[in-house]
């Protein structure tokens, strides 16, 4: 067989930046910043997409030094101003689908069949984009990181949770003695291993569909699982609706701090920050989600190993999605193209200071666009597919396209004055 191109491609996989200090809370704000030094801590932070971060490292300062008082003279106020409404509007719409879904499982959890199931599972999954969309807002200190790990994590050992066709007795579900509280199911998330996964999207996608066995189609739970009146099917009812509260409530939590009118959040800090600290952000958010995380963790590897476990959204068979919204995520950031309209982006900047660079950009952009939405549906079918066949270049292709885009956005950092860091780029 072949050597597959994307094992040369999977070094951002194995690659992690030293986790680092979270310094938005502490950082003195409205000083001129030092040229960028790592500074390493030794705490391990919670795993999340991939099992883990892509984009652990966190300098101390994203803004490049000079000796030259002109260099990197540019007014980004409008850019900032448009990525903190953008922001807050992108997690409002994400945080108003997540209760939509909620709205669904109480549905479902009041008159368990198979309509209420399908209609619980179709609002899983277009509860899904807004949600991808914010993951642009990652891979930096934002709030996001201090949830991360119990809203988005995955792969997930399903054994961990429930039943499942190896082993009918396993899990939280069906063990006699366990709770499934919001609170312990929380503490228990990734506990032992970053493959336990208790809460969170991919969580209650597993508890909806169930594995997934089908080469053509999702996993097919059947709705009598949440029919009350056995103990595992108690268990699974009260388990499903903690999660659900506490995805809702995370959310919440994150779009509070990046509310503009709260003195005291997020969006307050970024605003005090030296304008080209927040561009630094906003950069490296979404260089690394197109260039690490989306290019190796979720594709590559994928496509290295085969294996369906390495799939995103593999219960629901949703994962394409999964990747046409994340770059639509890093999109909206760089072309300002937020769901409120609210304007600039990084791109006007690139534009007045390099147009060559800008254009460049733009080409990455629409090629990576074009090749993403080519893949194969569904990606578990890429997956299987044969390594020199049609579908699995395809997904070559997209995965290359990612690491040329990834590649521009690094090379764009310097003309902004700011330090751009991509894990294997």
């Amino acid at each position: 067989m072949p050597e597959l191109k994307t094992r040369l491609l999977l070094g951002a996989g194995a690659l992690a930046l030293t986790p680092v200090l979270t310094l938005w809370r502490d950082m003195p704000v409205g000083s001129a910043q030092a040229s960028p030094m790592i500074i390493t801590s030794n705490e391990e932070g919670e795993g999340g997409e991939g099992g883990g971060e892509s984009g652990g490292g966190v300098p101390a300062s994203y803004a490049l030094g000079s000796t030259d008082p002109t260099k990197w003279q540019y007014d980004a106020g409008a850019v900032i101003e448009g990525y903190l409404a953008g922001g807050y509007a992108q997690y409002v719409a994400a945080t108003a689908d997540a209760a939509k879904l909620q709205a669904a499982i109480t549905a479902l959890l009041e008159d368990p069949s198979a309509e209420t199931l399908d209609i619980a599972r179709q609002t899983w999954v277009a509860a899904r984009p807004s949600y991808l969309v914010t993951e642009a807002f990652r891979f930096y200190d934002g709030p996001i990181e201090e949830v991360e790990g119990r809203v988005n994590s995955w792969p997930m050992n399903e054994a961990y949770i429930d039943y499942t066709k190896d082993d009918p007795k396993s899990g939280i579900i069906n063990d006699p003695v366990s709770s499934v509280d919001g609170v312990t199911l929380a503490a228990l998330n990734q506990k032992a291993d970053e493959a336990d996964v208790t809460t969170g999207w991919h969580a209650i996608e597993f508890l909806l569909w169930g594995q997934d066995f089908s080469a053509a189609g999702p996993g097919d739970r059947p709705a009598s699982d949440f029919a009350a009146g056995t103990p595992a099917s108690d268990k699974r009812r009260a388990y499903l609706k903690a999660i659900t509260e506490s995805l809702v409530g995370d959310l919440q939590s994150v779009t509070a701090l990046w509310d503009p009118a709260n003195a005291d959040g997020f969006a307050a800090k970024l605003k005090a920050m030296p304008p080209r600290e927040v561009i630094g952000r906003m950069i490296n958010g979404i260089a690394v989600l197109a260039g690490s995380e989306m290019r190796s963790e979720r594709m590559a590897v994928a496509l290295d190993s085969g294996d369906q476990e390495d799939e995103q959204s593999c219960f629901s068979d949703t994962t394409r999605q999964d990747f046409v919204y994340d770059l639509k995520g890093v999109e909206n950031v760089w072309y300002g193209t937020y769901p409120n309209g609210s304007g600039a982006g990084l791109d006007t900047l690139l534009r007045a200071l390099d147009p060559a660079a800008a254009a460049t950009l733009d080409a990455a952009f629409a090629d990576a666009s074009l090749k993403i939405k080519a893949l194969g549906d569904p990606w578990d079918q890429v997956l299987a597919a044969a390594p020199d066949s049609a579908p699995r270049k395809q997904a070559e292709d997209a995965v290359e396209a990612l690491g040329v885009l990834a590649s521009e956005l690094k090379k764009a950092g310097p003309v902004l004055g700011v330090l751009v860091q991509i894990p294997g780029i």
